[in-house]
């Protein structure tokens, strides 16, 4: 009787299908090349046998493109129900795989649908119908949105939805995704890892891929991110000073991995090629990684350390002017964390590299002087950048200097700012500075212009101004 009944469960489990793939997130767009090239990633728990993506000109699809499959190397779930080890080793790591599908030779300015296809076993499983436009060609109008330091913040998931609802074209992020990187969890939800009570549902791939009343997010169009101080893999380079001098525990794997198609090269650790480049139309994008952090004195040795150089000559600096020199569009945006002007403590020490003092081995000096200043405001100017944002500090600050306009657009779900705060050591105050509500950014590029609208997301504060109305605009001609 036992064998008999050994026997039945054993066809009844053959009968059963295989079960479904997990998927960790909904697919989301990269390209280097967005007019004619799309590449759609997503995450799953497990690899299956193999994966494609449908793609078409019409929700009929017809066009098969198989995705290549990558292991995500770091992220990790809490040590124990209730927490995590501040040290990211003593976690367990979670088994997390990356999909990619590149659609190539698209049409500029064209709509393509498009869905994931997993297999695995006896199981095929389609995800959502989703669609994306491609980029332009020249003389032909798009937008797009500013967002950056969400961190699984208060209100974030309402601020990121009204920007998914204004039928922009692509993100430029400004870095700071998350608190830790290697906090899966932050990412995106895992059953039986420990976010904070008041985060869940706050991760950074839920906020990003939402569909509340109509939002269009990543699956429907690329983003351009840069890394910020919280992209480095070990949080503990930014609060311990021996770990702060560790070459070793300076790297960006995780980051680089989730963007992998914007980071070919995949050189994490410091001074590797955090950077690149991309044309949108009439826009030419330039993300760079320029950030640091620090929790004792500026002063106070080690110093407060930059993750890549930006001094003249470094591979940044150099790569940039030669990106800037050849670019052919009409107009040029930045994005980089670290802020290039801010009314706040932290801009009065320098961005620079940190040397001993000769007459004080327990201080330091910067005599290179700030870099945002002295080297990357320059190029900007002399180049014809017209916009620069960045975040760090959440608030939201626009500056207007030589032509460039400065914006921090980062007022997602609260604010560092302090109203005794002194003005940036250059003596420039904000043209337009409004922390009082959350707010994100909206620009527009036609042939005529460019024009840009700090847009309102909440009714705190001023209750006069209505929540989605424009509370600072500016407008760019284009370089001639």
């Amino acid at each position: 009787m036992r064998k008999y009944l050994v026997a039945v469960l054993l066809v009844l489990c053959l009968a059963l299908p295989a079960a479904a793939v997990q998927s960790y997130t909904e697919p989301y767009l990269l390209s280097l090349s967005p007019s004619s090239e799309m590449n759609v990633c997503w995450l799953l728990a497990e690899p299956g046998d193999e994966a494609w993506v449908e793609f078409g000109e019409s929700d009929a699809l017809g066009t098969t493109t198989p995705a290549a499959l990558y292991e995500i190397k770091g992220l990790r779930t809490s040590a124990a129900p209730e927490g995590y080890d501040d040290d990211p080793a003593k976690n367990p790591e979670l088994k997390v795989y990356q999909r990619i599908a590149a659609l190539k030779d698209l049409k500029p300015g064209t709509t393509y649908f498009y869905r994931t296809v997993v297999k695995a076993g006896g199981t095929v499983a389609q995800g959502k119908a989703y669609s994306f436009r491609t980029a332009p060609e020249s003389g032909k109008p798009f937008s797009f949105v500013l967002l950056s330091d969400l961190q699984q913040k208060q209100q974030i998931l309402e601020t990121v939805a009204m920007a998914g609802r204004q039928n922009a074209d692509f993100i430029l992020y400004a870095g700071d995704f998350q608190n830790a990187p290697w906090k899966a969890g932050e990412w995106f939800p895992v059953a039986g890892c420990f976010i904070k009570p008041e985060e869940k549902g706050r991760e950074w791939f839920t906020a990003m891929q939402q569909t509340t009343d109509g939002a269009k997010l990543m699956q429907h169009m690329p983003i351009f991110p840069c890394p910020g101080n919280h992209e480095a893999d070990d949080q503990r380079i930014w609060t311990d000073k021996e770990l702060a001098q560790d070459p070793a525990k300076k790297t960006l794997s995780i980051y680089m991995q989730l963007f992998r198609p914007l980071y070919p090269e995949q050189q994490y650790q410091r001074n590797g090629k955090h950077w690149y480049s991309a044309d949108y139309g009439d826009l030419h994008i330039v993300s760079l990684s320029v950030f640091r952090w620090h929790p004792w004195n500026g002063y106070e040795f080690p110093g407060w350390i930059a993750f890549d150089d930006t001094d003249p000559g470094s591979p940044q600096v150099r790569w940039l002017e030669e990106d800037l020199k050849g670019k052919t569009t009409a107009y040029t945006w930045v994005v980089q964390h670290w802020h290039m002007l801010n009314r706040g403590a932290e801009v009065w020490i320098p961005m620079s590299r940190p040397m001993t003092n000769p007459d004080n081995p327990t201080k330091v000096v910067y005599p290179l002087g700030d870099n945002c200043w002295n080297v990357l405001r320059p190029l900007y100017e002399r180049h014809g950048v017209n916009g620069v944002n960045f975040g760090h500090s959440h608030v939201y600050e626009r500056y207007l200097i030589n032509g460039v306009n400065y914006i921090e657009a980062a007022t997602i779900g609260n604010n560092y700012r302090d109203e005794k705060d002194p003005i940036h050591f250059s003596g420039n105050m904000p043209v337009v500075e409004n922390n009082q509500h959350r707010s994100f950014m909206v620009v527009s590029v036609t042939p005529e212009k460019m024009e840009a609208r700090g847009i309102r997301a909440s009714a705190d504060g001023d209750s006069t101004v209505a929540t989605g109305s424009a509370f600072d605009t500016f407008t760019v001609a284009p370089l001639k």
